[in-house]
């Protein structure tokens, strides 16, 4: 489904928003909170509305996908096609808060590898640490004998 096909429909007084731009604080990123289900028409809106506001390359765009419930893997290819190209001659685009299920969703719409390109992981989820914990390298494991109540 083409963008310009996905935006015919006109939305209705009791459509819930489906995305949100958060208010830019400083020099950090623009940040989109997406919520409930987004179908083919709220994603192509979405890609749309990033193309238009992520011209800059110095911008960076964080999409909180938390409150998101679900997805439509059929639309899935044509966003994250949008998103790839978003980064090549835009902004940096970065995927963020995205539950297991809506993972499963990229990955059977086949943009697992597009998916972990653009999604955004803490550094202490993605870099394991040289160092041992504190002591507990050195600390031997102690299983005393069974031991026998002095007290008759």
């Amino acid at each position: 489904m083409s963008l310009a096909v996905a935006s015919a429909r006109r939305s209705f007084a009791f459509d819930r928003p489906a995305f949100q731009w958060d208010a830019r604080r400083g020099t950090g990123p623009l940040v989109v909170r997406l919520f409930g289900r987004l179908g083919a028409r709220e994603l192509a809106l979405l890609a749309q509305a990033i193309q238009e506001r992520g011209r800059s390359p110095r911008d960076l765009i964080c999409l909180d996908f938390e409150q998101v419930t679900h997805l439509d893997y059929a639309a899935l290819p044509e966003f994250a096609g949008a998103l790839a190209r978003q980064q090549r001659g835009g902004a940096d685009v970065v995927l963020a808060c995205m539950s297991g299920y809506v993972r499963r969703l990229f990955d059977a719409a086949g943009q697992g590898p597009t998916l972990r390109r653009l999604e955004w992981k803490p550094v202490e989820e993605t870099v394991t640490s040289r160092r041992p914990p504190l002591g507990i390298a050195r600390m031997v494991a102690h299983h005393p004998a069974p031991r026998r109540d002095i007290l008759r």
